[in-house]
């Protein structure tokens, strides 16, 4: 599955009941039940990032981001090295995030 994750259904904006009867596999071989989907954002400095179609699983215990997702939606791509990782615009290379 390609989706952002998430067990808090606080962060989602404007949340609604998930309309199929679609589960979640994790890497144990659990299968966790998918209960909301909807939007968020993510606010970093003068940057806000969309994330669309974000999957509310109560009982998983970290929050996932599709990296394809997020670069799509937001227009960056991401660069990863041995100790750091930048978000940057596709076209103007602009760093808007590192770590």
């Amino acid at each position: 599955m390609n989706q952002h994750i998430t067990p808090n259904l606080t962060t989602l904006i404007d949340s609604a009941s998930y309309p199929c009867n679609d589960y979640f596999h994790v890497g144990d071989g659990k299968i966790l039940a998918i209960s909301h989907i909807e939007h968020t954002t993510l606010h970093f400095l003068k940057h806000i990032f969309k994330l669309s179609n974000v999957l509310h699983v109560p009982h998983i215990t970290k929050s996932l981001l599709s990296i394809k997702k997020f670069c799509h939606h937001n227009h960056v791509h991401f660069e990863f090295h041995d100790s750091v990782f930048y978000v940057k615009d596709l076209i103007s290379k602009e760093v808007l995030l590192s770590d």
